[in-house]
């Protein structure tokens, strides 16, 4: 019976979590569409009392978020290190889309991270690996193809990867695996911002 209660408040802990999340952050966007700081500065500490006070990982993720964006109706200027430390702690925790991101920042060197494409690829991996992301499993198998990483150029993990990337619809994926993969193009991409080159597939 107590497993069961443990169970139960796990469910209910995080359902609360996420609405408080999704609640201040309707605040804070609101706030900021009518110019209220007394509305922005409400949602602010619902989020950071939900990040700090209740342990709730959506809260510390979107807390990261404003951290980057910075307010311009509070006058806070972006925090990237503020950002990346709390990226970090959540990557370390397993959170994926704090893994995503931050590996991210650490394939371009971007976001005031230095650029650390193994890592990287460590993060993408175990995002795909232990949570299924399908879109970290695309940017995985590029690095690999493209070698960005000296040694890890594998043909196997390319194509398990891909594969995943394909059969889960992620954009590019598909002619990503035709062009650079059995169309004889490997290792001819050099963006200067694989972000911007992912987000435009």
């Amino acid at each position: 019976m107590k497993k069961y209660l443990s169970a139960l408040v796990l469910i209910v802990n995080g359902a609360f979590a996420s609405q408080l999340s999704d609640s201040a952050l309707r605040l804070i966007q609101v706030g900021n569409e009518i110019e209220s700081r007394d509305v922005v500065m409400r949602g602010n500490s619902l989020l950071l009392k939900g990040a700090f006070s209740l342990n709730d990982l959506d809260a510390m993720y979107e807390t990261s978020r404003q951290a980057r964006m910075g307010s311009k109706i509070m006058g806070y200027a972006p925090q990237n290190s503020t950002a990346n430390e709390l990226l970090l702690s959540l990557a370390l925790m397993g959170y994926d889309k704090a893994m995503h991101d931050y590996a991210m920042l650490l394939l371009d060197g971007s976001g005031g991270t230095l650029k650390d494409e193994l890592m990287a690829l460590n993060l993408f991996e175990r995002s795909f690996q232990v949570n299924g992301n399908s879109s970290s499993a695309f940017i995985a198998a590029i690095i690999r193809n493209e070698s960005l990483v000296p040694g890890t150029y594998d043909v196997a993990s390319i194509e398990e990867m891909l594969s995943f990337a394909i059969l889960n619809n992620v954009k590019g994926a598909k002619s990503y695996q035709d062009q650079y993969v059995r169309g004889g193009q490997w290792k001819s991409l050099s963006p200067d911002s694989w972000k911007n080159w992912l987000d435009s597939q």
